[in-house]
């Protein structure tokens, strides 16, 4: 008995009982993790009023990138920034793959944590064209151990930003990363933990990806679907999706009710249908990646010229799915930095995965994972293991799916609890 607790904590479950019949129906819906998963793509800052102010603050970027032929000008980081007048504790925000600062999941984060008294910075994913050309050494994005270094640096770069150009008062740094953003924070408190140039107290990472290899088997074997389906029935399985999410552009994102409609709405979709959703969403910003880093590397004969060509370009780069991306870009590029030009997809995905770096992050009492026994991107035999190896280190739903427990007002509560007050300096637990 006490083995199964160990590896099964479960601490909390989602679905509220509001009535046998419904939470019934409720409990059927978000023990789907396909439904519960796409539940976020409504959840960002939207209608979460009063509207927080935000600013886009553009930090320098690597030296000479701001002059690559065809992207010039375009060489700085953009972030968002929510500020408090007073000194406040800061908390860094990185979603997942190809997530931007200005809408989704990390918004919705920033929110929360403005309200509370916190100034936040959302950071772009390493695996955008932003960042890529701003930020990634490689010019090519993918490899985690690496994108938490370009991270780390451009970091201190923002921090000393806001503090000369905005004169902005921290009384200490923290990080929440979900999904891939996850990942390359638990490789941030490595790089932390030895070098403490930034000092970050707490690291809260939600449903970060634990093997690689088998989250990018998954994604590419629901993109995949679309061949199955037809293209023209792709097509009208993502305009049907893009309306249903249209139609609650004017509901708020803190209500219960909301996420419960938006579930039972898709629940019209098959259960492929909703795969194939899931790797287009995750996958939707690589074509814009791939055109950049191609010029950064050098690989496209040319930069494109005008917007006809841009967007032919970019048309030619729409086929591209994340498997491909890191076997044909991602790859190449690291066997150069590691010198390592024999190292092939496993090795390159192994080499990032969570599992690399457990043992550093086990009895690290700063750093805290949350995640979902059903998340569809990991092996439930993984996450138990995971469980296993962290303990108390981590918090783990019974149900959620991908980060589909996120607007639940309990996990709400449960992430701000874990920093603790804005106005209260706490240390990790010993």
């Amino acid at each position: 008995m006490r083995q199964l607790s160990a590896t099964l904590f479960i601490v909390i479950m989602l679905i509220l009982s509001v009535g046998s019949g419904e939470a019934q129906d409720r409990t059927d819906r978000f023990s789907d993790p396909y439904l519960a998963t796409v539940t976020t793509a409504i959840l960002n800052a939207d209608r979460l009023g009063p509207r927080v102010k935000r600013e886009v603050v553009h930090v320098p970027g690597l030296p000479g990138r701001n002059e690559v032929r065809g992207l010039e000008g375009r060489g700085n980081l953009s972030i968002a920034f929510y500020r408090q007048d007073h000194p406040a504790p800061l908390v860094f925000i990185l979603a997942g793959l190809g997530s931007n600062p200005y809408f989704g999941l990390a918004t919705y984060y920033a929110n929360l944590f403005h309200r509370e008294g916190w100034h936040v910075v959302i950071l772009p994913s390493p695996v955008t064209w932003n960042f890529a050309l701003a930020a990634s050494r490689t010019g090519a994005p993918g490899y985690a151990p690496q994108d938490a270094r370009d991270l780390y640096d451009v970091m201190q770069r923002i921090l000393a930003e806001l503090r000369t150009r905005f004169a902005v008062a921290t009384t200490r740094i923290d990080f929440l990363g979900a999904s891939l953003g996850a990942l390359e924070g638990a490789y941030l408190s490595v790089i932390d933990a030895e070098e403490g140039r930034i000092g970050i107290g707490k690291y809260l990472l939600i449903n970060p990806p634990i093997d690689l290899e088998y989250a990018l088997a998954r994604v590419d074997d629901w993109h995949a679907l679309a061949a199955k389906v037809g293209k023209e029935r792709a097509k009208a399985i993502v305009a049907k999706a893009l309306d249903i999410v249209e139609s609650f552009s004017k509901d708020r994102r803190d209500d219960s009710a909301i996420f419960d409609a938006v579930a039972r709405d898709f629940a019209r979709f098959t259960r492929e249908e909703l795969q194939f959703l899931v790797a287009e969403d995750l996958q939707a910003s690589l074509p814009e990646l791939v055109y950049v880093t191609q010029i950064i590397q050098g690989q496209a004969s040319r930069p494109a010229g005008g917007k006809d060509e841009i967007r032919k370009r970019l048309q030619e780069t729409t086929d591209m799915t994340l498997a491909r991306y890191c076997d044909a870009i991602a790859l190449p590029a690291w066997r150069l930095q590691a010198a390592e030009p024999q190292a092939d997809l496993h090795r390159f995905l192994q080499g990032g995965s969570l599992a690399a770096i457990l043992p550093r992050l086990r009895g690290n009492p700063r750093v805290h994972v949350m995640h979902n026994a059903d998340d569809p991107l990991v092996d439930r035999r993984s996450i138990q293991d995971l469980k296993e190896a962290l303990g108390d280190q981590m918090t783990l739903y019974a149900n959620g799916g991908h980060l589909g427990n996120a607007w639940h007002p309990a996990h709400r509560e449960l992430v701000l609890s874990f920093f603790g007050p804005a106005g209260v300096v706490t240390r990790p637990r010993s």
